[in-house]
């Protein structure tokens, strides 16, 4: 009965200090979260290369959502998705990125029916482009275009995939 007693009360002792010790921490995530790569003229640049940050600019409940799954399926990396500012005006869709004209702000404009609108500007987070969806956005384009030449020499801003640091 010793045994049993000593048991118990080394049981609970144990279960009462794991009840009330902090929980383990995540591990450390990289810092650099993209790696710089140069695209010499005509080389492709594919969907699964670009992080795209998606912002409602319409007013209508869940069309950043929405579109961010469906370029998600397309190929393009995930990226923050809400809404945007309320001053914000757009007619169709704006696609903001660092150089409006580089490879991967066309690769993503490339995605929508309907006029498109380049805006020079800083994504958001670590997004390479980021799209602004307006009240008269008409949708995407039911086959996706999933790699563009460059146009000219460009260095972009490739997405790591998040690896716990060893």
């Amino acid at each position: 009965m010793t045994v049993l007693t000593a048991v118990f009360v080394g049981g609970t002792y144990m279960g009462v200090r794991l009840l009330f010790s902090k929980p383990p921490s995540l591990p450390e995530v990289a810092a650099d979260t993209c790696r710089n790569r140069t695209l010499e003229r005509g080389e492709q640049l594919s969907t699964n290369q670009v992080r795209v940050n998606v912002l409602n600019a319409g007013g209508r409940s869940g069309m950043a959502n929405r579109t961010a799954i469906n370029l998600q399926t397309a190929g393009f990396l995930p990226g923050t998705v809400g809404n945007a500012p309320d001053e914000v005006r757009i007619g169709n869709v704006r696609v903001v990125a660092r150089e409006p004209n580089r490879v991967d702000a066309r690769l993503v404009g490339a995605q929508f029916k309907g006029k498109v609108q380049y805006t020079k500007g800083v994504p958001g987070d670590d997004a390479n482009v980021e799209v602004l969806i307006g009240k008269k956005f008409v949708g995407m384009k039911k086959k996706p275009v999933t790699a563009m030449k460059a146009k000219n020499r460009v260095t972009i801003c490739v997405p790591d995939l998040t690896e716990p640091v060893s």
